[in-house]
């Protein structure tokens, strides 16, 4: 009797087990919002912090570290941040078993990242004890080539481009004592998507949408150990498009970092918990774990750094479906060729990353790059930035070298 009853629970288990995996998600987010993407779509903002693993949650910095810790901006005279950024494309159908390689009429799909600039914006001191500063910058950015569908027997190509692109504006202002330091980011972000993947419908939809999001920051700096804490409450993201609707919130992002910082030599080690299972039950949460190191001698400073970004999912989805409404192309029979699902493979990434900087009483020149080494999710991005102070006008010589 109990062999029996063990075979029939061990028979459910494996049912249950198979037809969690060939379940197919629903989107709870517009496509390339999603954060499965993000091992692309996720733009490595601050040069500095880049080439050293993207840590600085626990480092004081420049403008550009605003957006790591609201607290970490510490400056010691006025600043203007300019930062361009390149990312090859991807393929993201090289890697997909052969029987989903294409989910769409037309390959191939290649995810692009078309706009170069990743900061732009300035900040200074008021009084002793606090700061500010203004930036644009864009966290998400992505076009994919191309969705396409044949029409007239193959002689005719709807062609879409679907794009998502992440802008957001950021205020930020910093208090500050010899050891203390709390800083606070009102990010006013606008999501835009444009030419959205919906079947059954040949409609080009381009939409906007606009939030407010609160980033808290904290930062300790000791005599060699430095401690930091920066905060993103979730956030409740209702989008009503003409085709689809989502109701899903923004998670909850933790980071705590801590730092050893003594004679030009930083070393950081950091985590990150994102709260992906708020937006959907089939997610993880994720923990991202980051390492870096730098060194400065004389004029210039060396970067090297190691970041483990994992997967929160990997499978099939379906791709939304305008046959519930009356002005869709339902009836066009050009989309019985189409297949309904797309396919994320596994997409852990371990990534490397080197950097540098050129330091001069004017002006600094920074650069760093960082890559992918274990191929599930391939990605590259290189970073050029220059921070340039505003005193360097009222001195008589200007990139003077002593």
């Amino acid at each position: 009797m109990r062999k029996h009853i063990f075979l029939i629970l061990l028979a459910l288990t494996l049912a249950l087990a198979l037809g969690a995996q060939s379940q197919t998600l629903e989107l709870p987010q517009p496509q390339y919002m999603n954060p499965f993407f993000d091992s692309f779509t996720r733009n490595y903002m601050s040069t500095n912090a880049l080439g050293r693993g993207y840590t600085g949650l626990a480092l004081p910095g420049g403008i550009d570290n605003v957006l790591i810790n609201p607290a970490a901006y510490e400056p010691d005279r006025a600043t203007l941040h300019l930062e361009l950024l390149a990312k090859p494309p991807v393929d993201i159908n090289t890697h997909a078993a052969a029987d989903t390689a294409e989910y769409y009429k037309v390959s191939p799909q290649t995810m692009t990242s078309p706009i170069p600039l990743g900061i732009l914006g300035g900040g200074g001191k008021i009084g002793n004890n606090f700061s500010f500063s203004l930036l644009y910058s864009m966290p998400k950015t992505v076009r994919v080539d191309y969705f396409g569908v044949e029409i007239n027997m193959g002689g005719g190509l709807i062609m879409r481009y679907p794009t998502y692109y992440l802008n957001q504006f950021t205020a930020n202002a910093a208090w500050h004592t010899d050891n203390f330091h709390l800083g606070v980011n009102l990010h006013n972000q606008i999501h835009y998507v444009d030419d959205l993947t919906i079947l059954r419908s040949f409609a080009s939809i381009r939409s906007t949408k606009y939030l407010l999001r609160p980033q808290f920051g904290f930062l300790y700096t000791g005599e060699d150990v430095n401690a930091g804490l920066s905060v993103t409450p979730p956030q409740n993201f209702d989008w009503e498009l003409t085709f689809a609707e989502y109701n899903s919130v923004l998670p909850l992002k933790i980071g705590a970092g801590a730092a050893y910082d003594k004679d030009g030599t930083r070393l950081t080690a950091e985590v990150d918990f994102e709260e992906s299972s708020a937006v959907s039950e089939a997610f993880k949460d994720r923990y991202s774990f980051r390492l870096g190191a730098e060194k400065t001698i004389r004029r210039y400073t060396y970067r090297a750094g190691y970041i483990y970004h994992p997967q929160v999912w990997d499978g099939r989805f379906r791709l939304p479906d305008a046959s519930g409404y009356a002005s869709a192309d339902t009836v066009s029979i050009w989309w019985d060729a189409v297949k309904p699902t797309g396919f994320v493979q596994k997409n852990s990434q371990h990534i490397i990353t080197l950097g540098g900087s050129w330091n001069h009483q004017d002006v600094r020149v920074n650069l760093g790059g960082m890559i992918d080494v274990a191929g599930k999710a391939p990605m590259a991005q290189v970073s050029l930035s220059v921070d340039l102070y505003f005193s360097a006008f009222t001195r008589k010589e200007f990139l003077f070298f002593d």
